[in-house]
């Protein structure tokens, strides 16, 4: 199988669990569904959509399991998980979970490679019992203490102005209760893989302003040099250069 095919096969074998719940034909559809954009790139055939639902069907999940699994997907689908519940499966849009996925591992896959301890979706408590769910978060211990970076992806097209606003104000409540743990030189990545409308980038600049931490956008430009970079030291490179041109001399923050 191609590389392509690996990524689907390992975002079908996630999802389709909880749709089994709804029979063999939901979810032989929605893994049609799931595939039919990337359909010039990889070889799954109906007959093996076929064999997998029929698979799942026969060893069905625990609740306990089920549950991971959908706040797994949610996350997965950029929907908050209250909401996730309550839609029906035909509204999930499948090309944002392959895009989704496809960042997570990609991202996840540099920062580790750069010396960071990686968690996907960690839940994390802030203020008034908001959460924050970084899609992808690294930890560094050094002398001088211990450096994090929150990722977390926009995947739709246009990319969602509201998700921009939702995702700054849950790592507010977070980093307000969390300080100095993250605050200070830690960073704040959110990335599409298009480009933020005027409306979404002046929503993360305000929150840059208002706050000690760093938030720093990526937009598919970047994240296509970042993969033209041959080695793990010329992609930190070219992120500290987005960090540096982000903060300027007439910025309050300065990057050391």
């Amino acid at each position: 199988m191609t590389e392509v095919d690996d990524l689907i096969a390992k975002v079908l074998s996630s999802i389709a669990p909880i749709l089994a719940k709804e029979g063999i034909d939901s979810v032989k559809s929605m893994l049609k569904e799931t595939v039919k954009s990337f359909q010039q790139k990889g070889t799954m055939k109906t007959d093996e959509l076929d064999d997998l639902a029929k698979a799942i069907k026969k060893t069905p999940l625990s609740e306990i399991q089920i549950e991971t699994d959908a706040d797994t997907l949610s996350r997965w689908f950029e929907i908050p998980r209250d909401d996730f519940e309550r839609l029906p499966k035909d509204r999930l849009d499948p090309e944002i979970l392959i895009r989704h996925v496809y960042l997570e591992q990609l991202f996840s896959a540099w920062l580790k490679e750069l010396g960071y301890k990686v968690f996907i979706g960690p839940k994390m408590l802030g203020v008034e019992e908001w959460d924050f769910i970084p899609d992808v978060y690294g930890e560094m211990s050094t002398l001088h203490g211990v450096f994090q970076v929150a990722v977390n992806f926009v995947s739709d097209e246009p990319p969602s102005t509201s998700r921009v606003s939702f995702l700054c104000e849950s790592l507010e409540a977070f980093a307000t209760k969390r300080e100095p743990e993250f605050s200070e030189k830690d960073i704040f990545i959110i990335i599409t893989p298009f480009k933020f409308s005027g409306t979404a980038s002046s929503v993360i600049l305000k929150e840059d302003k208002d706050h000690l931490y760093y938030v720093v956008k990526l937009e598919g430009t970047d994240i296509s040099a970042l993969q033209r970079c041959p080695a793990p030291n010329d992609r930190l490179k070219l992120l500290q250069n987005v960090v540096k041109e982000a903060y300027g001399p007439s910025r309050k923050k300065t990057w050391v």
